[in-house]
């Protein structure tokens, strides 16, 4: 394990990306099914109402979440289903008109593969709040910081990056692989990879420029899995209507003003989008008649 994550460390970020990403996406980790994408359709149509691109698309989407009859007073789990939202279509292009249905080919492929957030190899078991971390993540941060014994926080999101490609290097040529004894097909998608890279960079905003021991390093992860479990059973809820949701319920004064703020900017989005071309004059919008009528007396005169 040691020489595995070593060399990948050695690889940059954006080499990584574009040689290993297409491999994964390629990996049949959890197909849509069509009732998920049905209904996904079915909801989106509520705010899809014309083409969008993405950034009006996710404006109306939280617009929808906000005044949701089906969400209501519960519209704290909102903010969750943006975030998911954002990182679903994070790569795609900003000039790009999407339908209700394009809309979900983004959105329900990318809820489905970040379901697969805690399949990491040898990181630990379990789904959601039931993960729990293996002995052998610890381990595998220090093999791979020998001799050091902690790891610069920036270097964090392209370390987790790096280890979540490797996968067991399950998807490398053989020839690349003689010291690699796993054999196995993928056991979770690149979308998961850049989620957690995303996630740990997040974090180490907040950790600040400090050194990270391999517990915290490991820490991250599970707090991942974490947030990753309630973003897609926001989405989950919001999308589809399960009744059940983990998101965790804010204090009341915070959930209220919450509340009230993403329901006046979706009224306020509301009142933008209606409103009509500016009024025309009389004058404005039948000139062209007047026009051909002078001209036809006058002519008649010189007659």
């Amino acid at each position: 394990m040691t020489m595995k994550v070593v060399a990948l460390l050695a690889v940059p970020y954006v080499t990584l990306a574009a040689s290993w990403t297409s491999l994964f996406q390629n990996a049949q980790i959890e197909a849509v099914t069509t009732i998920d994408m049905n209904g996904c359709i079915a909801a989106a149509e509520e705010f899809m109402t014309k083409e969008f691109t993405k950034d009006k698309a996710i404006e109306r989407a939280m617009d929808n979440c906000a005044l949701s009859k089906k969400v209501d007073d519960k519209n704290f789990v909102c903010p969750h289903y943006r975030e998911i939202l954002n990182a679903a279509f994070r790569r795609e292009p900003t000039d790009r008109l999407y339908s209700a249905e394009s809309f979900c080919n983004v959105a329900e492929v990318y809820v489905h593969q970040l379901k697969s957030a805690a399949k990491v190899p040898n990181m630990g078991s379990g789904q959601g709040f039931q993960f729990k971390l293996s002995k052998d993540c610890k381990h595998t941060v220090l093999a791979s910081l020998a001799p050091q014994k902690k790891m610069p926080a920036a270097s964090a999101p392209d370390f987790w990056y790096a280890l979540c490609m490797n996968q067991d290097c399950a998807h490398f040529l053989p020839s690349r692989t003689r010291w690699c004894t796993q054999n196995h097909q993928p056991t979770h998608s690149a979308s998961v990879c850049e989620a957690v890279r995303l996630f740990a960079h997040d974090e180490v905003s907040v950790f600040g420029p400090k050194e990270m021991e391999a517990d915290q390093v490991c820490n991250m992860y599970d707090e991942f899995v974490e947030d990753s479990h309630i973003n897609v059973e926001a989405y989950m809820h919001v999308v589809h209507g399960k009744e059940t949701h983990p998101v965790p319920v804010p204090e009341n004064p915070k959930r209220a003003l919450q509340s009230a703020k993403m329901k006046h900017e979706a009224k306020m989005h509301g009142i933008r989008d209606q409103s009509g071309d500016p009024v025309k004059s009389f004058a404005s919008t039948h000139m062209p008649a007047v026009l051909l009528i002078a001209l036809v007396s006058l002519a008649s005169l010189r007659a």
